[in-house]
Order: structure tokens, then sequence, then C-alpha cells
């Protein structure tokens, strides 16, 4: 039977709040109970739907975020155990810790028990359903024993319909972006590290949440909201110093010493003299970040605070990244974004337009791709995509349900409004794809309010 599809993503569960009623400064996502409104609206009207989340349902990298920086290797991750931790924190088992998130669970189990479907599709941030453990926990606090309808998991992309014409692809679309690919669309998402254990494989993007957002994002919750960074640089130069050496303190170390092998200097941690600031300064490969701090390092409260902040890499392993022992990052390659807004997530870049058309090419049975990931909302009519056949294909992006800046697109904020929760708001986005009555689905861009 043709069922109507309604495709989320990027709802980033974390851990919720803290035992004291504090939101968890981590914590992106505060929509609980609009989004089990939202699933009793759209589950209950007697005839079963889909639900499909794209990725990036669950936030593994701000949960416990002691683990990450204590994994061994930069290449690697999570172990088994520790994302089965994570898990529980978020579905709320471990109330000392944090509040999780029952509530979501909980709707999306009466969402199941009236017969409807749901298909979660693993993104850049919650690769840790992968593991068998982990999804042996969700499948059990969302499946009712016995339920009409399915849960599965989907490693990569998902195709709806079986007609000739209008079938749907979805995927989260994080292979399209150079910080948080994986390289294999996510089939090989298993390593092995020098102690033998085995752990999820860990992408840049997620390394520098790990490495640096989770400390300075504790410290000032809205800074992942300005992107690019050298935007939190300029902005935060003029308007909180100190916090903004700590944030290029933490850049640099992380452009320096992320590429050096797991073993190098671990012998002689401690030993030796650390390279002086403005040697560690113009072994920076990134040239707009290398010019930002040339002009600030003059500065004795910042100097002092950026010098305390790379040091704690190490003495030897700055040594090393000094004399060149690893590739840099730069900025560009672990910004999701480039260009100048001041957005949650950014916009569509067209690396993301670009594999949608070339799916599109490569199957002529599909008329529509969506995506999520960017959190940009993006209704595929506006921008049909004209294909060499003749055909005309759709490329729709179902945003996120986490908060975001008002007007985002047509302003630029200052720190101070950055810093003000008035400023946000929630869209509720989804993608709603309604059956056409030949084996495909009419797609549709929908904001949802409770």
């Amino acid at each position: 039977m043709d069922r109507a599809v309604y495709v989320v993503s990027d709802l980033h569960l974390g851990p919720g709040w803290l035992p004291g009623g504090a939101l968890d400064p981590l914590e992106d996502f505060t929509a609980d109970r609009d989004f089990a409104r939202f699933l009793a609206a759209i589950g209950t009207t007697g005839v079963p739907v889909e639900l499909v989340i794209a990725g990036d349902f669950l936030e593994y990298c701000q949960t416990l975020p002691e683990i990450g920086l204590a994994a061994p290797e930069d290449g690697l991750g999570s172990s088994e155990a520790e994302s089965i931790r994570r898990t529980e924190v978020i579905l709320g088992r471990n109330p000392a810790i944090a509040s999780g998130h029952p509530e979501v669970f909980a709707a999306l189990r009466r969402f199941m028990i009236e017969g409807n479907s749901i298909t979660i599709i693993a993104g850049n941030h919650d690769i840790d359903l992968l593991w068998e453990g982990v999804w042996a926990r969700i499948f059990d606090t969302i499946y009712p024993p016995g339920a009409a309808g399915d849960l599965r998991l989907v490693r990569y992309a998902y195709t709806l319909g079986n007609g000739q014409r209008g079938r749907v692809y979805i995927e989260h679309g994080h292979e399209h972006d150079r910080a948080n690919r994986f390289g294999d669309r996510m089939e090989q998402p298993f390593g092995i590290d020098r102690t033998g254990t085995r752990r999820l494989k860990r992408c840049w993007g997620t390394l520098f949440v790990d490495k640096v957002y989770n400390q300075l994002e504790r410290e000032r919750w809205f800074i992942d909201n300005v992107k690019p960074i050298l935007r939190v640089v300029k902005l935060g130069l003029r308007n909180d110093l100190v916090f903004t050496a700590t944030a290029l303190g933490l850049v640099a170390r992380f452009l320096l010493t992320s590429g050096l092998p797991p073993l190098l200097g671990a012998a002689a941690a401690g030993e030796g003299e650390a390279p002086d600031m403005d040697a560690v300064v113009a072994a920076i490969a990134d040239p707009d970040l290398r010019t930002a701090l040339e002009g600030q390092l003059a500065d004795a409260a910042f100097r002092a605070e950026f010098e305390r902040t790379v040091q704690a890499a190490g003495a030897a392993e700055l040594a090393a990244a000094v004399a060149g022992a690893a590739p840099q990052l730069t900025l560009d390659e672990i910004d999701v974004v480039t260009g100048g807004e001041v957005v949650l997530g950014g916009g569509v870049g067209d690396a993301y337009r670009a594999a949608a058309r070339a799916a599109l090419e490569n199957d002529p049975t599909l008329s529509t791709v969506v995506m999520g990931h960017t959190h940009g909302p993006l209704d595929g009519y506006s921008e049909p995509i004209d294909l060499p056949d003749g055909r005309t294909g759709y490329y729709f992006n179902s945003g996120t349900w986490t908060l975001h800046l008002k007007d985002e697109q047509h302003r630029s904020y200052s720190w101070a409004e950055i810093a003000d929760e008035r400023n946000y708001t929630a869209s509720y986005t989804y993608v709603l794809l309604e059956p056409d009555g030949h084996g495909g689905f009419v797609p549709r861009l929908g904001s949802w309010a409770a």
C-alpha cells in the first residue's frame, strides 16, 4: 500500500537537561514536546505513514564529551561500550548525569503502536548507531513487539517508490562535505586502535567538535552558531578578547597537532621546551588564521591566554608540529560551510546540489533527492534541476529542528545579539512525500507548528 512519508533530519538529541534543571550547554535539541505533538498529529489519522529521520537523529559527539577527548588516536573515536554509555544518557537512563530525551522515544514508540513505520539513516553525528549493541538498545526502546509497521536502520541511503518515475532518493549528505565525510558511504565504519580495541572511524569534523567546539560551547553556548570560524575571530576580538584567545589557541593547536602520528612524542611527554609562540604562529599553514594571530600577539592578555591554551598540547607535540611532522588542515576544511553569513549549520553549498544532480542523472526513475546535514531547509521547486534527457528533477533539504538565528539570511548579528536567546527560533521543517498513484511521490517542504 502506498503511504505518505515524512522526512525530518538533524534533530541532534543529546544529553538533555542537567540534574539541577539547567539545559546542558552542549544540548541543541529542546523541542521534545513539540516533536511528540508532531508525531501524534501525523501518526493518528487512521492511515499509516512512514517517518524517515535522514541522519543526525542523535548527537553522540556532545554527549559525554570526555569520551571523545580520551580516544587514543585522532582517526578513531568511540568503542562500542563507550557508544552504549552515550546512548543510555540520550535515552534518559542515566538521570544522575542528564535527563536525555525519554519523551521523544516514548512518542516514537506510540507512533509505531498506531501502525506507522520509522526509518533511521545514520549520519556523521550518529554513526554510533551502526554498532550492533547501540542499535539493539534503540530498537528495543522504540519498537513495540508485534507492531504492524517497520523500524529499520539504513547505513547510508534510502530510496522510496517502485514506479518508472517519481522515485525519491534520501541520504544525510555528509559525504559531500570535506570535513565530515568518511569516504566509503559508511561501508567500513570501524577500525582497530593500537591497543587492539575496535572503534568507530572519526572524520575531521567530529574530531574538531571533540577537541575544540565542545570546550568553547561550554563557555559560550552560542559559539557554534557562527560560521565561518574567522567570523568568530572578527566578532570576538572586538567583544570578548580573552575567550577569543582561548578559541584561537584551541583552533591553532588542532590544526598543528591533529595530524601527528599517535605515538609521536609519547615517551617524552612533558619533556623539553615548548616552541616560542611566534614560531608556533609562523608554522600555521592557513594564511588567514596566521595573519589574524600575528596581528594580536602584541596584546599581552591575548598572548598569555593563547600561549596557555596552545601549550596544553605538550612540548614534544608542539615541537614536532612546528617542525612539520604532520600535514595541516585549513579553516576551509573544518568549516562545514564557506561564506560570510552568521548562521546555524550554514546554507546549501554547490556540492550537495551537484551530488543531487548526479544521483538524478544516474537513475532515470528518480525525480527527487532529499538531504539534511546543512540545517538549511530548501524547497526544491525554487531551483529545479534540468537534466540532459529532458527530465526535471528536484533537490530538497529537510532542514533541522534545532534553534537557529531569526532572519539569518538577511542580516548580520553582533556578538551580543548572537548570545541573546530571544534572537533564536525553530522552524520544525520536514519534507512530505505524497504518493502519486504510479509508484512515485510528490514532494513538498513543510513547517510544523504546535
